[in-house]
């Protein structure tokens, strides 16, 4: 079973959820921040790399960080174009979207599939917006 997880990026608290194949949500939207400790929670959360893809949007230059610490720790990492994030909430939401449901829809299996391929198309070795 594959395990799909989207980050909304923040300039010092970052949302992580995660959801199956089915869109079944496995993890509430749970903040951690951006700092070494945060990244350990992270990292407790998510636990082993295998069978997970995350998710997260290229906002800024907050992203840059907690990029490299997922490729480092073996995780599959797709970066998302902030602006098809809000494309699809408009279209699927009726409500104001939240950090929280941000990071949900990030890890989304329907955002993917609108967003075209991920890896291994997209490499996790350097950034590169692979949905835009």
């Amino acid at each position: 079973m594959t395990r799909f997880v989207g980050i909304d990026v923040g300039a010092e608290t970052h949302m992580v959820a995660a959801v199956d194949e089915s869109g079944t949500v496995l993890r509430k939207s749970t903040a951690f921040g951006e700092d070494a400790a945060g990244y350990r929670r992270l990292r407790e959360l998510l636990g082993d790399p295998d069978g997970q893809m995350v998710a997260m949007e290229a906002t800024g230059i907050y992203w840059r960080n907690l990029f490299a610490a997922l490729v480092t720790d073996g995780f599959s990492v797709a970066l998302v174009n902030p602006l098809r994030t809000n494309r699809f909430a408009e279209e699927e939401l009726a409500r104001t979207k939240t950090d929280a449901m941000r990071s949900t829809l990030s890890a989304s299996p329907d955002l993917r599939r609108r967003n075209g391929p991920h890896p291994p198309s997209c490499p996790t070795t350097r950034p590169r917006i692979c949905a835009s």
